[in-house]
């Protein structure tokens, strides 16, 4: 318990550094040329101290992150990742609407810099992936299996994934994304997998906002 909760609690950090850096350029008033060149440089810096915090504490403590190799079975992830996004992106606009939440087409990543933008996709592809599967799937899924079923484990490690979105229009999708990663991450049994299709899953949503779909 106390490993998921550290892994949770960084996630909290990281979410209170972008709050607190966005409210922090709206009380200086920054104009919009700033808040974009300033923005993925925050975005780096809220998601990469908390990963490197965890890193360093999983060390200590000789905790495995569990990115074991994907074996024979690593080309299943070619289907996987469809038939994900397929999952996650029915239930959510059928269950979206009803409760009064749908998601956005809004990106503002196509008003900044090239390097702006390649930074803030690189943090968005990779670091933010990389912490959610260590702490969601790794910490907290693997500490609820020792205390409830499987399928229990799944459910309650994915809404809190999906919450841990912040934005009321994305924790729906996230969240049933978020059992479409726990499901492949324990069939693999490595992170890998997780990783993966949370890295294909976030290029395809930044494609589809950039292109203006």
């Amino acid at each position: 318990m106390r490993d998921a909760l550290v892994g949770l609690a960084c996630v909290v950090v990281a979410d209170a550094l972008l709050i607190g850096q966005a409210f922090l350029m709206m009380r200086l008033d920054a104009d919009k040329s700033t808040l974009l060149t300033a923005f993925p440089f925050m975005t780096l810096v809220a998601l990469g101290v908390p990963t490197i915090f965890l890193l360093r504490y999983l060390k200590r403590r000789g905790i495995s992150l569990g990115f074991n190799r994907l074996g024979a079975k690593g080309w299943h992830l070619l289907w996987e990742f469809p038939a994900a996004v397929l999952f996650a992106g029915a239930t959510s606009s059928w269950i979206g609407p009803l409760v009064g939440l749908e998601p956005s087409g809004e990106s503002s990543l196509s008003d900044g810099t090239s390097l702006g933008i390649m930074l803030t996709l690189a943090t968005y592809l990779l670091v933010g992936p990389f912490l959610e599967e260590i702490v969601f799937r790794r910490l907290l899924m693997g500490y609820l299996d020792t205390v409830v079923p499987a399928v229990v484990s799944v459910v309650i490690s994915s809404a809190i994934f999906g919450v841990a979105h912040i934005a009321p229009a994305a924790m729906i999708y996230t969240g049933f994304m978020g059992i479409a990663l726990a499901l492949a991450t324990r069939w693999h049994t490595s992170l890998w997998a997780g990783f993966i299709l949370h890295f294909c899953n976030n290029l395809l949503v930044q494609a589809v906002l950039l292109s203006g779909v």
